[in-house]
């Protein structure tokens, strides 16, 4: 029997003003069922913490991430009734009741993942059709939390937003540029990894979106390529699209695959969003500068 399974990464992030975090754990609620299931890093396990916010005091780490595993263990036990057969119910759909007013198939996950006041945050979301919860849990849990599985071209595109996270805390456009886990609508979101959005606005006003096509051959860079573009597409469909949508591309240097990349870029171009090379710098600061606006505030 195929499950639906609604997922997000859970995310650490002690300074939401500078946008970096570090996934620490993944939440997963089958459609459904409602049956709810998670998986944190151990507490005791606070290297990336380390490197990635070394000013910051474990302690408070350590204690915030407990309270999580309380807050959501509690969680799963209010909203998992368990069936006759329990080692049975990740593979079947238990009879439950869903202790959540409503009853869209949605409701529990949009509920529990909705923005909260928290350095611990629901980032990066998707949903999956699977025929074991706890294996394709274990699975989101090894490609989130634990990096494996990722092909070098993945890391890449993970360090090139780290590198334009980096240019605008130098230009002072740091606090401006957050990340949009959730451009769309309930039928249809994407996300976006550097996003200005005024307040009161559910659509950013500007999004960039790094995008790797130095791939080995040219049918990745088609694929990926096309991915994307199909997405721009679909954004405008449901309008949700960005008012303004920048996609920072690296190329490979010749050959077939300088080619693909370039139909990819004029393919983007043509459904209206901009690109620009991820070495010109000029160019994305020149996108990225908001115009000065004193009564302008950025959604919390």
């Amino acid at each position: 029997m195929h499950l639906i399974l609604h997922y997000a990464a859970i995310g650490f992030r002690p300074y939401p003003e500078l946008g970096e975090f570090v996934n620490v754990g993944i939440v997963a609620v089958e459609a459904k069922s409602r049956y709810l299931r998670y998986q944190l890093i151990a507490p005791q396990r606070t290297r990336r913490i380390r490197v990635c916010f070394p000013e910051l005091d474990l302690s408070l780490y350590r204690s915030g991430l407990r309270r999580l595993e309380s807050e959501l263990a509690a969680l799963s036990i209010e909203t998992n009734l368990w069936s006759d057969d329990a080692r049975q119910v990740a593979k079947n759909h238990p009879a439950q009741i869903d202790l959540f007013v409503g009853t869209d198939e949605g409701h529990l996950f949009e509920r529990l993942t909705a923005p909260q006041g928290s350095p611990f945050f629901y980032a990066s979301r998707g949903t999956r059709l699977c025929e074991d919860m706890d294996q394709a849990l274990a699975a989101l849990y090894d490609r989130y939390v634990d990096h494996r599985h990722l092909h070098a071209a993945d890391y890449e595109e993970k360090q090139l937003t780290r590198d334009l996270r980096r240019l605008f805390q130098a230009n002072r456009l740091g606090r401006i540029y957050r990340e949009a886990p959730w451009v769309g609508t309930d039928a249809y979101h994407v996300g976006i990894p550097l996003a200005f959005t005024p307040k009161g606005s559910e659509v950013p006003e500007k999004a960039i979106k790094p995008l790797n096509l130095d791939r080995p051959t040219p049918t990745p860079i088609y694929t990926y390529g096309d991915e994307w573009i199909a997405k721009v597409n679909r954004l405008r469909r449901v309008g949700c699209l960005p008012g303004e949508f920048l996609f920072v591309v690296k190329k490979p240097e010749d050959g077939e695959g300088r080619v693909a990349a370039e139909d990819i870029c004029e393919g983007l171009i043509r459904e209206g969003v901009q690109v620009a090379d991820f070495e010109d710098t000029e160019a994305i600061l020149a996108f990225a500068r908001i115009e000065e606006q004193p009564e302008l505030k950025l959604t919390s």
